[in-house]
């Protein structure tokens, strides 16, 4: 498949953020366990939970039942959602020791939770799984805390702008415009001007902290949010700038008003706004390109997000679409260890799985794609985009969940005008400090 030859090299230039390794590729394995080898014995129930979509949802459930079929000693429940409240029903269950056998967890909580609840397998001690397809690089990269592998990347995803080439044709502006924070400014009030219903970017408080702040940030700074020594990796300027320019977004309309923008927290895509198909663009991770693009239908395309002219690093994020962890707690460890091996392996669940979790982690799973053009040519485009502007990786302090809610409460006074830029500059500051201290602390 074009494209997608790309895609894998691309993969090998993933900076480390765990340890560092000598060149792209697996280790090796003098043998490889059957993906389709029926496990023998008792019964057994496994729980296997994530996040997503419809088509997501029923990949994944068709995939379960495959195994089922080959496995009939095995049952799997799936537990799905959608993103909303997922993080926070997981961490119950991680307190509670109820958590699933099997879970799905995004890489910025993959070291948190590690530390905060121990209950993640290191899967380097599980011979039924075998990883030797994964580049090894990028496995490391974002699957390794304190030295044990605790997650297997889903797929290879980043950062885009999914855009609907329809409204921006409609409202003056050229689709095929390279992005930066000044033109979203000067190009993007044209798409409210031409209909009061519609704007040229939805989004929501979440994904504002998640996809906007920090590349916009880390484009002034050429630093980390948060840096290696637990400082603080901007100066008060550079967010009363970033906060000011947000103020910015809302004055102009370029975004709709918080009061209908924040009911939508964590899915804009629930938004009438985009639904109605009256959005101009919004800023994705690739991952969630194929749902979240239905509304546009042909008029979709995908283009890199802003990047400022004098950015000291392009903010674009190159990272796994999501984590697959095995509970250390379960009682069935080899039996999720078997079901994973299948999920990653076996060529008739990559045929299944598609592009429902981006582009295929394994060598064996882009080789099942390509040959069977499973994998939507807008993914494909958005990781060569992507890549080919990738900047620095994010460290795992930066992503710190505490920390992003502390942005978030900045953001929402910004957006409903409770807060000055300066004002809301000065109250996260303040915060950040007082909760990295506590981190530091926790750390030693």
């Amino acid at each position: 498949m074009k494209g997608l030859s790309k895609v894998v090299s691309a993969v090998c230039m993933v900076p480390l953020l765990a340890l560092a390794v000598a060149g792209c590729g697996g280790k090796d394995s003098s043998s490889s366990p059957d993906a389709t080898k029926a496990s023998g014995g008792k019964n057994v129930t496994l729980r296997f939970s994530w996040w997503g979509s419809d088509p997501r949802h029923k990949a994944t459930l068709d995939v379960i039942a495959l195994y089922q079929s080959k496995n009939p000693n095995v049952k799997i429940e799936g537990e799905y959602m959608g993103a909303d409240g997922y993080k926070e029903k997981l961490m119950t269950q991680l307190a509670g020791g109820s958590a699933p056998d099997i879970m799905q967890i995004d890489p910025p909580w993959l070291a948190d939770f590690t530390k905060q609840f121990n209950s993640f397998e290191d899967l380097n001690k599980q011979q039924d799984l075998d990883i030797k397809g994964f580049d090894e690089a990028f496995v490391k990269s974002y699957g390794v805390v304190d030295g044990k592998l605790v997650g297997l990347p889903t797929g290879i995803s980043g950062i885009t702008m999914l855009i609907n080439k329809d409204v921006l044709t409609k409202s003056g502006i050229n689709p095929d415009t390279v992005w930066d924070w000044d033109t979203i400014l000067s190009e993007g009030p044209k798409v409210n001007q031409a209909d009061p219903k519609s704007h040229f970017l939805v989004t929501d408080q979440f994904a504002t902290v998640v996809q906007i702040l920090p590349p916009y940030l880390k484009q002034k700074t050429g630093k980390q949010i948060v840096n290696d020594d637990y400082t603080i990796g901007f100066t008060k300027a550079d967010l009363v700038d970033a906060f000011t320019y947000l103020k910015k977004l809302f004055d102009t309309k370029v975004v709709e008003p918080a009061a209908q923008q924040y009911m939508f927290k964590a899915k804009y895509f629930e938004n009438p706004v985009w639904a109605n198909k009256q959005a101009g663009s919004t800023i994705e991770w690739i991952a969630a390109i194929g749902p979240r693009k239905e509304p546009f239908k042909d008029s979709a395309d995908v283009v890199l997000p802003p990047i400022a002219k004098d950015a000291k690093d392009t903010g674009v994020i190159v990272r796994p679409a999501q984590m697959l962890s095995i509970n250390s707690k379960s009682a069935n460890k080899e039996e999720a260890a078997k079901f994973l091996n299948f999920f990653f392996n076996d060529k008739e669940a990559l045929a299944i799985l598609k592009d429902t979790r981006s582009v295929p982690p394994t060598e064996i799973g882009r080789k099942v794609s390509a040959d069977a053009n499973l994998i939507d040519p807008l993914i494909l485009k958005a990781i060569d985009s992507s890549t080919s502007k990738q900047g620095m990786a994010d460290n795992v302090i930066s992503l710190n969940i505490q920390l992003q809610n502390i942005m978030m409460d900045a953001v929402e006074k910004i957006g409903f005008g409770k807060s000055t830029p300066e004002a809301a500059a000065d109250e996260m500051i303040k915060q950040f400090q007082s909760k990295l201290t506590e981190l530091k602390a926790a750390a030693k």
